[in-house]
């Protein structure tokens, strides 16, 4: 038989038939005289049975050895055939089926809920407060949503949950609305804005922030400068700035050097309270 009739009644494509002979997994037939593999009945035997293995679930890296435990088992009748095998592949599938099993968990719930599907689903409900909730509608940027997609890679999800709580009450005592107007400043900011304004405007915008660092634990703070914070804020901040303009990025600067002296004389005042009496 030629590869194309093999093919045929095998039901595989004469490219699949190809790269079987490519891994090992079917053997190259002889040649007849005019150069052209000349495949025997043994060989679309085997072909089936690389076929079938393949349908259960069997990767083609497994399949030659499967097929050397099925014939060594017809040496021996008191063997299970292929046993071995077939219980590993149905562990695996096992596994393959919590995983999609979960999976459609995930989908349900990022259907019931309405949010986006590209980011983790840990953290898509605290975008959509911050992103999409009309009582907030902090304005975003492009440079915003890979930083929330950085994060949520980087952080667990008890941090997102964590970070949902902060968000959740600080929409109640109408922060977020304070932040929000914060941001729509920012986001208006022209490069040619003079340096004088962005410094002012930022220190009256700077109480604004102090709820939000009061609700963490300020215990917590004595890590606040460790290498995982500092990897995660360098990537975030890498990716922010990309879309900013000059002044932007000036009044990030600002806001940023400011708001870690405060947090720093907060952190300290928890870890030796004698310090600030």
């Amino acid at each position: 038989m030629k590869s194309s009739e093999i093919a045929k009644l095998a039901g595989v494509s004469v490219r699949t038939l190809r790269h079987y002979h490519a891994i090992g997994l079917l053997p190259e037939p002889p040649r007849g005289e005019n150069g052209y593999r000349d495949y025997s009945a043994g060989d679309l035997a085997r072909l089936l049975r690389i076929k079938r293995l393949a349908s259960l679930g069997f990767p083609l890296a497994r399949i030659g050895d499967v097929l050397d435990e099925i014939d060594a088992g017809l040496q021996n009748a008191d063997d299970l055939r292929g046993g071995t095998a077939l219980d590993e592949l149905d562990r695996e599938l096992a596994c393959q089926i919590d995983r999609l099993q979960e999976q459609r968990r995930t989908i349900a719930l990022l259907k019931q809920q309405e949010l986006d599907p590209d980011l983790p689903a840990h953290l898509a409900r605290t975008a959509k407060i911050l992103l999409d909730d009309e009582r907030v509608a902090l304005p975003a940027n492009a440079g915003d949503r890979e930083a929330l997609l950085i994060v949520g890679h980087l952080f667990s999800e008890e941090d997102a949950a964590n970070v949902e709580q902060v968000m959740a009450a600080l929409d109640e005592n109408g922060t977020l609305g304070q932040l929000a107007e914060s941001q729509a400043w920012f986001d208006a900011l022209d490069p040619r804005t003079p340096r004088e304004d962005i410094d002012r405007i930022v220190e009256e915008a700077i109480p604004c922030f102090d709820p939000l660092i009061d609700y963490f634990d300020q215990v917590d703070w004595a890590d606040w400068d460790g290498e995982y914070d500092a990897q995660a804020e360098a990537l975030t901040d890498e990716v922010i700035r990309r879309h900013l303009n000059e002044a932007q990025a000036y009044a990030q600067d600002r806001l940023e050097e400011a708001l870690k002296q405060r947090v720093m004389k907060k952190r300290n005042t928890a870890l030796d309270p004698d310090a600030a009496s």
